[in-house]
C-alpha cells in the first residue's frame, strides 16, 4: 500500500529538481521545482515516489539511496539531496511546536469544560450584561 503523499509545485530558490518531506502522520510531502518542465516535473516526481516507495527514510547512507534511486538514470544527482536538509528540519521543527502547542490548548480546554461547567455562557452572560443576574 502506498502511503499519502501530497504533491506542492515550488518556486526553488536553486537548480533543485526535487525534495520529498515525511510528515508525522506517515504522509509525505513531495516538492516539485515549480521551473521544470512538464517533462521534468514528471520525472521529478517519478524519481521521489522511487524514494518513498522504496523505504528510503529509514535508509542512513544517503549515498547509496541515491545511487539506486538512479540506478535506471544516465547520470547522477546526489549533490541536490544535501540543498534542503535544513529547510525540512525547520519545517519539522514547526511541526513539531505547533502539535505541542496544539496540545497545551486541547488541555486547557478540557480543564474549562471539565470545571467551569458552563463558563463560556456565564462568561458571555457577564460581557452582555455585567454582573446583574
Amino acid at each position: 500500500m502506498t502511503p499519502d503523499v501530497n504533491v506542492i509545485l515550488w518556486n526553488f530558490p536553486n537548480n533543485g529538481r526535487e525534495m520529498v518531506v515525511p510528515n508525522e502522520d506517515g504522509s509525505y510531502t513531495i516538492l516539485i521545482n515549480s521551473k521544470l518542465s512538464d517533462e521534468g516535473r514528471l520525472h521529478a516526481y517519478e524519481h521521489a515516489m522511487k524514494h518513498i516507495t522504496d523505504n528510503d527514510f529509514e535508509k542512513d547512507d544517503v549515498q547509496t539511496i541515491e545511487a539506486n534511486a538512479h540506478s535506471s538514470e544516465h547520470h547522477s544527482k546526489a549533490e541536490g539531496t544535501h540543498k534542503y536538509a535544513d529547510k525540512i528540519k525547520e519545517i519539522q521543527r514547526r511541526r513539531s511546536r505547533i502539535k505541542t502547542k496544539m496540545k497545551e490548548d486541547e488541555k486547557r480546554i478540557n480543564f474549562l469544560l471539565d470545571h467551569g461547567g458552563d463558563m463560556f455562557s456565564r462568561a458571555e452572560h457577564y460581557y452582555l450584561y455585567g454582573k446583574n443576574l
